[in-house]
């Protein structure tokens, strides 16, 4: 089962696992590190009453988990399930979401029926 709801606020090892499969490491636009470098963050605060839900959860690497809110990005999950981030106005006056290209040439090798280049069957 992978939705905690309240009764849990770490993720557990099948949501990482999820997010994982998911994210594929840090999904800040522009960062590639890693899952074993990323941290576990609820899109919408836990201490806020929201809940441990893959739909709530997304990979970040520790700075940008410690820092993304000073510097004025707010993230959400997109009505695609994938985590998106919106920049403050002084990186894009529009404040366009953007998806990091890594979840993004996943998504788009999906869409197309490839995986790695090769058409899946």
């Amino acid at each position: 089962m992978l939705d905690l709801g309240r009764t849990r606020r770490i993720a557990s090892r099948s949501q990482t696992l999820a997010l994982i499969a998911r994210d594929g490491g840090c999904s800040f636009p522009g960062f590639a590190h890693p899952p074993q470098y990323c941290e576990r963050h609820h899109v919408r605060g836990w201490i806020d009453g929201e809940l441990t839900n893959p739909n709530n959860l997304t990979l970040v690497c520790a700075y940008h988990h410690h820092n993304f809110l000073a510097r004025g990005w707010t993230c959400r999950i997109n009505s695609d399930g994938i985590p998106e981030w919106t920049p403050p106005m002084w990186v894009d006056r529009d404040q366009k979401p953007m998806i990091n290209t890594r979840i993004q040439a996943v998504l788009t090798a999906r869409k197309h029926g490839r995986r790695n280049g090769w058409m899946i069957q």
